[in-house]
């Protein structure tokens, strides 16, 4: 597969990105942008995977970095919520304009990725189709103490958020949602992703990974969530 490095500017800063466009494959493709975790990177094993497995069947794939994260300019400590949203949003507007896209964009992110990608789509209808992985419902834990958010070097940004509720509780009424989390999640129990799932409209789909933790460290986890996200992903996209 052919893979095309990105910088994309999003405000004052340069988002990195990589993109695997399909071989052998008439074009123009449609894409899914993959989005990461708090302290993770588009270069994690999953990420690289879901390019090289998606890219293979036809669906091109844009996995980048968040401000402050791998080789994307800016300060970790600056991370909000709203800013991974309006991070995101840059990313799908340029994925939309490539040329050898043809403008139909779905979201994979893990964790809270994942939890940036339901409210991008719940605010962007032109989204297709959204895979959820190991995703929160919400982010009470946080919100009860605050000061905890400084072990993942967040910093008074992210606290003034909480406080402020807006991104508290993942959006509801989303549809074309797929739900991916392992039953042994340690993070993040599996009852977020079934708490998602109840306020999601159909269609929606759920699965859970008996065994599965938070990063689906087991490569054959990891194999069933990018083999149940590319079909339910290829069904709508």
């Amino acid at each position: 597969m052919a893979q095309e490095r990105l910088t994309i500017a999003a405000d004052s800063v340069r988002l990195a990105a990589v993109l695997h466009l399909p071989e052998g494959r008439p074009g123009p493709w449609p894409c899914v942008v993959t989005l990461h975790g708090l302290m993770s990177s588009k270069d994690s094993e999953k990420y690289v995977l879901v390019g090289e497995e998606f890219s293979s069947r036809g669906i091109a794939v844009c996995r980048f970095d968040f401000r402050g994260c791998g080789e994307s300019q800016g300060a970790v400590a600056q991370t909000t919520v709203a800013q991974r949203v309006a991070d995101t949003r840059v990313v799908v507007r340029r994925m939309r304009e490539h040329p050898a896209l043809n403008g139909r964009v779905a979201l994979l992110g893990s964790s809270l990725g994942a939890y940036v990608a339901l409210f991008v789509a719940s605010e962007d209808l032109r989204i297709k189709v959204v895979a959820a992985w190991a995703t929160p419902a919400d982010l009470q834990d946080f919100s009860a103490d605050p000061e905890t958010v400084r072990d993942y070097d967040l910093g008074d940004a992210f606290i003034e958020e909480l406080k402020t509720q807006r991104y508290l509780r993942a959006p509801v009424g989303i549809r074309n949602c797929l739900l991916v989390h392992g039953d042994q999640d340690e993070l993040v129990p599996v009852s977020h992703a079934q708490r998602v799932y109840a306020s999601a409209l159909n269609p929606r789909r759920i699965e859970i990974i008996p065994g599965g933790d938070h990063p689906l460290t087991d490569p054959a986890h990891r194999q069933q969530a990018v083999r149940v996200s590319l079909e339910w992903i290829g069904r709508y996209l």
